[in-house]
Protein backbone atom coordinates (compact mmCIF):
# COMPACT_ATOMS: atom_id res chain seq x y z
CA UNK A 1 0.00 0.00 0.00
CA UNK A 2 2.90 2.22 0.65
CA UNK A 3 4.78 1.37 -2.70
CA UNK A 4 1.37 2.58 -4.49
CA UNK A 5 0.68 5.42 -2.26
CA UNK A 6 4.21 6.78 -3.85
CA UNK A 7 3.99 6.38 -6.76
CA UNK A 8 0.23 8.62 -6.89
CA UNK A 9 2.80 11.19 -4.97
CA UNK A 10 5.18 11.04 -7.51
CA UNK A 11 2.66 10.95 -10.37
CA UNK A 12 0.83 13.94 -8.74
CA UNK A 13 4.30 16.05 -8.69
CA UNK A 14 4.85 15.27 -12.06
CA UNK A 15 1.22 16.02 -13.47
CA UNK A 16 1.82 19.12 -11.05
CA UNK A 17 4.92 20.71 -12.25
CA UNK A 18 4.07 19.94 -16.18
CA UNK A 19 0.67 21.94 -15.74
CA UNK A 20 2.86 24.36 -14.30
CA UNK A 21 4.86 24.74 -16.81
CA UNK A 22 1.44 25.61 -19.32
CA UNK A 23 0.06 29.16 -20.51
CA UNK A 24 -3.21 27.43 -20.32
CA UNK A 25 -4.50 24.20 -19.43
CA UNK A 26 -6.73 22.35 -21.87
CA UNK A 27 -8.18 18.60 -21.64
CA UNK A 28 -5.45 17.62 -23.92
CA UNK A 29 -2.78 18.85 -22.42
CA UNK A 30 -3.96 17.09 -18.91
CA UNK A 31 -4.24 13.86 -20.63
CA UNK A 32 -0.74 14.14 -22.29
CA UNK A 33 0.56 15.01 -18.78
CA UNK A 34 -1.74 11.91 -17.15
CA UNK A 35 0.21 9.88 -19.90
CA UNK A 36 3.83 11.20 -19.08
CA UNK A 37 3.45 11.11 -15.38
CA UNK A 38 2.58 7.66 -15.08
CA UNK A 39 5.86 6.01 -16.27
CA UNK A 40 8.09 8.78 -14.43
CA UNK A 41 5.85 7.85 -11.40
CA UNK A 42 6.70 4.22 -11.59
CA UNK A 43 10.50 4.82 -11.86
CA UNK A 44 10.67 7.41 -9.22
CA UNK A 45 10.94 5.35 -5.97
CA UNK A 46 13.11 2.75 -7.88
CA UNK A 47 15.25 5.99 -8.37
CA UNK A 48 14.99 7.26 -4.86
CA UNK A 49 16.12 3.82 -3.32
CA UNK A 50 18.83 3.26 -5.52
CA UNK A 51 20.15 6.90 -3.96
CA UNK A 52 19.01 6.13 -0.55
CA UNK A 53 16.68 8.79 -0.50
CA UNK A 54 14.95 9.03 2.60
CA UNK A 55 13.26 12.24 3.46
CA UNK A 56 10.94 13.50 6.49
CA UNK A 57 9.94 17.22 6.49
CA UNK A 58 8.84 19.09 9.14
CA UNK A 59 5.18 20.71 8.81
CA UNK A 60 6.43 24.05 10.01
CA UNK A 61 8.62 24.31 6.84
CA UNK A 62 5.72 25.04 4.59
CA UNK A 63 6.19 28.51 6.33
CA UNK A 64 9.17 28.97 3.94
CA UNK A 65 6.79 29.03 0.92
CA UNK A 66 5.10 32.08 2.58
CA UNK A 67 8.83 34.41 2.18
CA UNK A 68 9.22 32.86 -1.48
CA UNK A 69 6.60 36.24 -3.07
CA UNK A 70 9.14 38.63 -1.73
CA UNK A 71 12.07 37.18 -2.05
CA UNK A 72 11.31 36.83 -5.85
CA UNK A 73 10.33 40.42 -6.37
CA UNK A 74 13.14 41.59 -4.91
CA UNK A 75 15.35 39.16 -7.30
CA UNK A 76 13.64 40.16 -10.35
CA UNK A 77 14.61 43.54 -9.45
CA UNK A 78 18.01 42.90 -8.57
CA UNK A 79 18.28 40.73 -11.80
CA UNK A 80 17.44 43.49 -13.84
CA UNK A 81 19.29 46.24 -12.10
CA UNK A 82 22.53 44.26 -12.41
CA UNK A 83 21.98 43.46 -15.63
CA UNK A 84 21.57 47.37 -16.52
CA UNK A 85 24.54 48.27 -14.33
CA UNK A 86 26.81 45.17 -15.44
CA UNK A 87 26.58 46.22 -19.51
CA UNK A 88 28.92 49.05 -17.90
CA UNK A 89 30.21 47.34 -15.25
CA UNK A 90 33.69 44.91 -15.74
CA UNK A 91 33.35 43.17 -12.61
CA UNK A 92 31.40 40.06 -12.76
CA UNK A 93 27.73 40.30 -10.78
CA UNK A 94 27.20 38.32 -7.93
CA UNK A 95 29.41 36.31 -5.31
CA UNK A 96 29.37 32.60 -3.82
CA UNK A 97 28.97 31.67 -0.23
CA UNK A 98 27.76 29.30 2.62
CA UNK A 99 24.14 29.63 3.99
CA UNK A 100 24.14 27.28 7.30
CA UNK A 101 21.17 25.00 8.07
CA UNK A 102 20.63 24.03 11.36
CA UNK A 103 21.78 20.62 12.56
CA UNK A 104 18.87 18.22 12.31
CA UNK A 105 18.55 14.81 13.58
CA UNK A 106 17.68 12.28 12.01
CA UNK A 107 19.19 11.91 9.09
CA UNK A 108 16.46 12.17 7.01
CA UNK A 109 15.34 15.20 8.11
CA UNK A 110 18.28 16.77 7.41
CA UNK A 111 18.22 15.70 4.00
CA UNK A 112 15.04 17.04 3.52
CA UNK A 113 15.64 20.23 5.05
CA UNK A 114 18.93 20.75 2.25
CA UNK A 115 16.74 19.29 -0.70
CA UNK A 116 13.66 21.72 0.63
CA UNK A 117 15.97 24.53 1.06
CA UNK A 118 18.23 23.91 -2.16
CA UNK A 119 14.98 24.30 -4.19
CA UNK A 120 13.54 27.37 -2.16
CA UNK A 121 16.53 28.99 -2.20
CA UNK A 122 16.87 28.17 -6.40
CA UNK A 123 13.52 29.32 -7.12
CA UNK A 124 14.48 33.18 -6.81
CA UNK A 125 16.16 34.41 -9.73
CA UNK A 126 18.89 35.74 -8.40
CA UNK A 127 20.30 32.64 -6.31
CA UNK A 128 21.13 29.44 -6.87
CA UNK A 129 22.32 26.58 -4.88
CA UNK A 130 25.68 25.27 -5.93
CA UNK A 131 26.51 22.51 -3.59
CA UNK A 132 25.71 21.17 -0.41
CA UNK A 133 27.74 19.91 2.53
CA UNK A 134 25.90 17.53 4.76
CA UNK A 135 28.76 16.88 7.17
CA UNK A 136 28.96 21.01 7.22
CA UNK A 137 25.61 21.82 7.88
CA UNK A 138 25.45 24.56 4.59
CA UNK A 139 24.62 25.24 1.39
CA UNK A 140 26.49 26.85 -0.77
CA UNK A 141 24.77 29.67 -3.09
CA UNK A 142 25.70 32.02 -5.52
CA UNK A 143 23.98 35.01 -5.54
CA UNK A 144 23.61 38.74 -6.63
CA UNK A 145 22.25 40.03 -3.43
CA UNK A 146 25.04 41.11 -0.43
CA UNK A 147 22.12 40.11 1.85
CA UNK A 148 19.95 37.67 3.07
CA UNK A 149 16.27 37.10 1.55
CA UNK A 150 13.42 36.85 3.84
CA UNK A 151 13.64 33.06 2.56
CA UNK A 152 17.12 32.51 3.48
CA UNK A 153 16.44 33.68 7.11
CA UNK A 154 13.18 31.34 7.45
CA UNK A 155 15.34 28.36 6.30
CA UNK A 156 18.34 29.09 8.27
CA UNK A 157 16.16 29.17 11.65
Amino acid sequence: MIRVAEVVWWWAAAVGVWLLTLSSVTWQELVVAAACGLPAAVAAPAGRRAVGGCWRPRPGWIRWAATLPPSVLADTARVFWTALRHARDERPPGRVREVPLPQEAPEPVAAARRALATIALSSTPGTYVVDDDPERHRLVVHSLSESTSPTEKAITR
